[in-house]
């Protein structure tokens, strides 16, 4: 019965280390967040933080990993969900509006993105990969979806690179953007 107590507790540590770490990491950003920050914010102490994550860029990593199967999630749920009863043009409206106001996961996935590009090189290799799935499950949709369509490739690059673009636009507060328009125009521009 302790065994699995204990077991419980370190699930419910490590899950409140991953979300207090997440909410510092959108406010203050990496270079001034500490572990002891993070512990303080959990409600835990520093050794029991060690004990999870040893470096800040362990837990980054962890942060990462759930920050990119949420974002997978988020685009295949559009996708799959909308696929048979809308046209194109208000699926992709749906992607855009579903990923790029989505604030809090914008500013951790830029976040996440100005780490891997400063110099951690793990963590760019673990995006690389990512976009590329991501991209990859772009394109898988958009066939589904116009079948007819030579330039799906193409139209699948442009997509990820104006979801995280218009990502960028939403948290400076630039603008609106039009994005039933772009979805229009996108689908419907040849």
């Amino acid at each position: 019965m302790t065994a699995a107590r204990g077991k419980n507790n370190g699930i419910d540590n490590k899950r409140k280390i991953l979300k207090s770490a997440r909410k510092i990491f959108q406010k203050k950003g990496g270079q001034q967040t500490s572990l002891a920050d993070i512990a303080k914010a959990a409600g835990i102490s520093k050794g029991t933080l060690y004990y999870y994550y040893s470096t800040k860029a362990e837990l980054i990593y962890d942060i990462t990993h759930e920050h990119m199967n949420s974002m997978t999630e988020s685009l295949l749920k559009v996708v799959e969900n909308k696929a048979d009863s809308m046209d194109a043009a208000k699926i992709i409206h749906l992607v855009y509006d579903t990923i790029i106001k989505a604030e809090s996961r914008a500013k951790l996935h830029l976040y996440l993105v100005q780490e891997a590009i400063i110099g951690n090189d793990e963590l760019q290799k673990r995006f690389q990969h990512a976009y590329t799935e991501w991209r990859q499950m772009i394109y898988t949709g958009l066939q589904s979806i116009l079948k007819r369509r030579k330039d799906i490739d193409i139209l699948s690059h442009v997509l990820l690179t104006s979801i995280t673009g218009g990502m960028i636009q939403q948290l400076l507060g630039i603008e609106d953007l039009p994005l039933e328009e772009m979805s229009n125009w996108l689908i419907n521009k040849r």
